[in-house]
């Protein structure tokens, strides 16, 4: 009776783990998406739009949804680089404009400070189960 109930519970942690790796991950690529959509809006607004100038904006959404497939593996890790990047990016906006950076695209920061929050309240929970499984074994 207890080693049933036991199974049950690895079962069901694994299956809990498997959702919060695959939310971390969602988060992670909806980041890429919204910096990619608002770097299109913000060249459209200055027409500058070009291959080159495409290039240049698609560089950071690759690298993100990179660390959301880093994130299957390691999603807590996957989420502190991808904080430290986006995080030491908005300081480099600043420093160079002279803090207009800071309130212009509010918007978009905005919704990427909360898709990290809410990344890493799944990233957690994924490794506090990942570590509970690996005690039990």
């Amino acid at each position: 009776m207890v080693v049933g109930l036991y199974d049950n519970y690895h079962e069901t942690q694994k299956e809990i783990l498997a959702i919060e790796i695959r939310k971390t991950r969602n988060k992670l690529i909806t980041i890429a998406v919204i910096i990619f959509v608002f770097d299109l809006i913000a060249l459209s607004m200055i027409n500058t739009i070009s291959l080159q100038t495409m290039i240049w904006v698609s560089v950071l959404p690759l690298v993100i949804i990179g660390l959301a497939l880093f994130s299957i593996k390691e999603p807590l890790a996957a989420m502190v680089i991808a904080a430290m990047i986006i995080a030491g990016l908005w300081i480099y906006s600043i420093a160079v404009t002279g803090g207009l950076a800071a309130i212009s695209g509010w918007l978009g920061k905005a919704i990427i400070i909360y898709l990290l929050f809410a990344g890493f309240q799944n990233a957690i929970e994924a490794t506090r189960i990942k570590k509970e499984l690996k005690s039990a074994l």
